[in-house]
């Protein structure tokens, strides 16, 4: 194997004593060319490409041509996927397709259709099982059959022709072209290039399938017949063959064991298609259940504060947010919820659930200790929060530890694009800082709400176990104390449902 492979270096290099070989193997293609049935395209002694060779690249060029200018059109790739795909796939999953198309999908929405986002996924997964099929391998193999003639047509005849004739113009085929013998080692590259790119001469090949597929993308017309296309096909498998390009190229780059390989198409059409589609529908599925959230927050947000104006911060608002997203920066990801949270510890918590928990706790004379001081820890642990929150806004003023780092950084950001990885650091810390206010406050919030259900249990037991003077204190509120005490339990429970539609992830 080492001797095989020395002299394949040699051969490259023409270093060493088989240099003498690599010259009688050169010797020997130049013979070969000159008995070849295309021989003509080759002037061996003088080293150039003949007229004649210009003249087949030439004929060529002029049945492809209208090719060219058809593949040009980028927006044609799309729709010919889209056809190809629609030639194969049977009815139902046609159908399915159709369910799933922009339009249709809008006009689902228009009619309110119940429970889409649920009938969404099903579609998808029906559509998943449709795919699994042999017709898609067949859809597959066809499209790959259009994209060689793409890429066969697409090589650059006319830079190729120039090299014989400077004046030849760009789909110019009324002319006369007048071609000259060129030298041939300008040529090498390009022939490498048109060997790779020949399309595939199987015999179970369905171009028929294919050419129909490119008519009724072209509007009903042919690009060109495919009877002219079969004809190029024999004429490229003959001079293939023949091995006359090969040959030549060997001979003019000096490397007598030059391998052109052929490129193959291998798109997946029917994968790419499908994760496409998929993402397109996720992206609609997240967009109802965005929206059927959004409402959901806005009727509980309503539920609990009215008409009460809930901007309480100064920074980390909802707006200042979208100013970092107009620059691609993170959002404040939680000031909807720190803002509803503040103000709700404020207009409720601070207010009319102090007096409450002021009778309870400190009037009320608990049977059970153990009970009293969970439920004061958690009303005193929410409304120690406040506080929390008010330090983390002011941290985002201007002389604000946050705030002062984000303002320098916010000047640089658009001619120093390494800011923003430093911006967003900032801002996930503000964030992550955020929802763990949040959190700890619902979990003391549920705390609290979960002892007010058993308050109200309370009231209406005989004999009461968890408060022994309930007569004394309800003589002490202002209103009957379990009306207000099923109204805290009410708000609080609304509030934790706030709290959660506001910073549970959105499931697809």
């Amino acid at each position: 194997m080492p001797d095989v492979i020395d002299k394949v270096i040699s051969f490259i290099s023409g270093d060493g004593d088989n240099a003498s070989d690599k010259d009688v193997l050169l010797k020997q293609l130049a013979r070969e060319i000159s008995q070849n049935k295309h021989a003509k395209f080759y002037r061996v002694r003088q080293g150039e490409a003949d007229v004649s060779l210009a003249q087949y690249f030439f004929n060529i060029y002029r049945i492809i041509y209208p090719m060219q200018t058809f593949f040009s059109d980028s927006g044609k790739e799309e729709k010919i996927g889209q056809i190809t795909l629609e030639a194969y796939l049977d009815k139902h999953v046609m159908d399915v397709i159709k369910k799933l198309s922009a339009d249709t999908i809008a006009e689902r929405k228009r009619n309110s259709e119940p429970d889409l986002s649920k009938h969404l996924q099903e579609d998808l997964a029906a559509l998943a099982v449709g795919f699994d099929s042999p017709k898609i391998s067949a859809a597959d193999k066809c499209y790959n059959l259009i994209y060689s003639i793409k890429q066969f047509v697409r090589f650059d005849f006319y830079s190729l022709l120039q090299l014989f004739d400077p004046d030849i113009k760009e789909g110019d085929f009324l002319t006369v072209p007048k071609f000259s013998p060129v030298d041939a080692t300008l040529l090498a590259s390009s022939i490498s290039v048109f060997l790779s790119l020949l399309p595939p001469d199987d015999e179970d090949n369905d171009w028929k399938t294919a050419f129909e597929i490119l008519k009724y993308c072209n509007g009903g017309t042919d690009v060109i017949p495919l009877h002219m296309w079969e004809s190029l096909l024999l004429n490229l498998k003959d001079v293939k063959e023949s091995s006359i390009f090969e040959l030549i190229d060997k001979l003019i780059t000096g490397n007598p064991i030059l391998k052109i390989k052929t490129i193959v198409p291998n798109e997946i059409l029917s994968a790419r298609w499908l994760e496409h589609k998929t993402h397109e529908i996720r992206e609609v599925i997240t967009g109802i259940a965005g929206s059927q959230r959004n409402a959901q927050i806005k009727a509980v947000e309503n539920t609990v504060f009215g008409s009460i104006v809930t901007i309480r911060l100064n920074y980390y608002l909802p707006e200042k947010g979208k100013v970092l997203l107009d620059k691609d920066l993170d959002s404040f990801t939680y000031a909807p919820a720190l803002n509803h949270l503040f103000t709700f510890i404020q207009e409720y918590f601070s207010k009319e659930l102090q007096e409450l928990c002021d009778i309870l706790l400190v009037r009320g004379q608990w049977t059970n200790n153990h009970a009293s001081r969970q439920m004061s820890d958690g009303f005193h642990d929410v409304v120690g929060i406040s506080g929390e929150i008010t330090k983390l806004d002011e941290s985002m003023s201007d002389e604000g530890s946050n705030g002062s780092r984000l303002r320098a950084s916010l000047l640089r950001v658009d001619r120093d694009k390494s800011q923003a990885r430093y911006i967003n650091s900032i801002i996930g810390s503000i964030n992550e800082e955020a929802l763990h206010l949040i959190n700890r406050a619902v979990s003391s919030l549920i705390t609290v709400g979960k002892h007010f259900k058993m308050l109200m249990d309370d009231c209406e037991k005989k004999p009461t176990e968890l408060i022994a003077n309930w007569k004394e204190l309800f003589l002490v509120s202002k209103t009957p104390i379990t009306q207000s005490i099923a109204s805290a339990y009410k708000k609080i429970n609304y509030f934790v449902q706030l709290m959660l539609l506001e910073t549970k992830p959105l499931e697809e």
